[in-house]
């Protein structure tokens, strides 16, 4: 049995002939200066260390227990355990700000308007990652940590990549946050690689348009051509007021960083638009025969029931579609809605515009339009490079191909084992 530390001592009870241990932690026991006995947890259990801390750092005053400063209900209150440990790590906050680690970083930053204000998606991912990050360096200093070590973490990661470029991104943030804050003077993590295969998405080929234009109710449709046509986020997609007919552009606010951004309307897009606003129309026109509540907005994403999407529930939709037999092969080929915005993207840089203007009209940085158009650089170098050939092909053209045998050339014959290659006759 392992030994118990300082204070802390089981107690022996039998009910119904079964011996039950309790364990509990009494400071001065068996003297008149003893405090109330403690029940703690078990001492294998996670909770036991820091319940045994709390209980080494109480105070005694005039009856009434005090943690760092706190007054705490009696300790046969159930509020008891809850508000001491409400106390321990506000008393733990406080020394890890001062010793700007890990846990202090994070929590700060967690705290900020930094945080707080990025988009419910981003900041769930960004929770997932900042457990990771404690997990690995909770007490230590980010100042201490090299581009080595982040990059040790991230490859430790590498059979999930997409978690692995989260992560990298957290933990880039999170370090880039606090270097103003006196946390770090670098930022290790910029010159770290990210892992292979990290997106989960690609752009949509043309047989998942065909899928989706056959298969697709109008309520998951309409939000896909306005990815397409606008290359934004599906969660800043779905609030888009429905513009006007004399309107020539849609304004959309970003989620993820606060920003509004007024996209012209494609002439194509106006069409999607006038079908959508002709269908609202219509569903107004049959509640109000069936007597039913008009909840028809202005919002140009409408869900079943006629009113605005949320972001859940149009994911709830959208995989609901996504699981039906005609997808099965947007399952295997793992083609999501965010592959829209690649489409996009692609679309844009493949008509010759710049990456400052893709990135004012999808909402980009200049830096992920690159990332994003690479495969578009390399396809429009590979283009251009094979016009330069056909036009100067009269001053590289090798001598020999301007040759008479090779204006009748005719493929050599099999004969048992062996080749053999037609003779004049044969070409003649």
């Amino acid at each position: 049995m392992a030994e118990l530390p300082r204070h802390a001592h089981r107690i022996f009870k039998r009910k119904n002939g079964k011996k039950t241990i309790y364990t509990y932690y009494t400071r001065h026991r068996n003297t008149p200066e003893a405090l109330p006995s403690i029940r703690l947890p078990e001492p294998l259990s996670a909770e036991f260390s820091v319940s045994y801390a709390i209980c080494e750092a109480l105070e005694h005053r005039n009856g009434c227990l005090f943690l760092y400063g706190v007054q705490l209900p009696d300790v046969r209150d159930e509020a008891f355990w809850p508000e001491a440990r409400k106390a321990y790590q506000a008393k733990e906050r406080r020394d890890h700000e001062n010793a700007k680690d890990f846990t202090a970083l994070t929590e700060a930053f967690h705290a900020h308007e930094a945080f707080t204000g990025l988009a419910a998606s981003t900041r769930r991912g960004y929770e997932r990652s900042r457990d990771m990050v404690v997990a690995a360096w909770a007490f230590d200093l980010p100042s201490e940590l090299t581009t080595p070590d982040a990059q040790a973490a991230i490859d430790a990661l590498a059979e999930t990549p997409a978690t692995a470029n989260q992560f990298r991104a957290y933990l880039s943030r999170l370090l880039s946050w606090g270097i103003p804050r006196g946390y770090s003077a670098i930022n290790p993590v910029e010159h770290t690689e990210k892992i292979p295969g990290g997106e989960p998405w690609r752009p949509w080929p043309d047989w998942a348009f065909d899928i989706l234009l056959e298969h697709a109710p109008f309520n998951c449709l309409m939000p896909a051509m306005s990815a397409l046509f606008t290359g934004q986020r599906q969660s800043d997609v779905l609030p888009m007021q429905r513009p006007r007919k004399a309107d020539t552009v849609i304004p959309v606010v970003a989620q993820k960083t606060g920003k509004q951004v007024w996209i012209p309307v494609h002439s194509e897009y106006r069409w999607w638009i006038d079908v959508a606003e002709r269908m609202a129309t219509e569903a107004a026109s049959s509640r109000r025969k069936d007597g039913e509540a008009l909840v028809v907005s202005t919002v140009l994403h409408l869900g079943i029931k006629g009113g605005q999407y949320t972001t859940d529930g149009f994911r709830t939709e959208w995989q609901r579609l996504m699981d039906t037999e005609p997808f099965k092969r947007f399952r295997e080929e793992r083609i999501v809605f965010h592959g829209l915005r690649k489409n996009a993207v692609i679309n844009l840089l493949e008509v010759g515009c710049t990456e400052s203007q893709v990135s004012a009209i999808v909402n980009m940085s200049p830096e992920m339009v690159r990332h994003y158009g690479m495969e578009v650089s390399t396809r429009r170098l590979a283009v251009d490079g094979m016009k330069l050939l056909e036009a100067r092909w009269k001053e590289v053209r090798p001598a020999v191909l301007e040759q008479e045998q090779n204006a009748n050339w005719k493929p050599a014959k099999r004969i048992g084992n062996r080749w053999e290659r037609p003779t004049r006759k044969d070409k003649g």
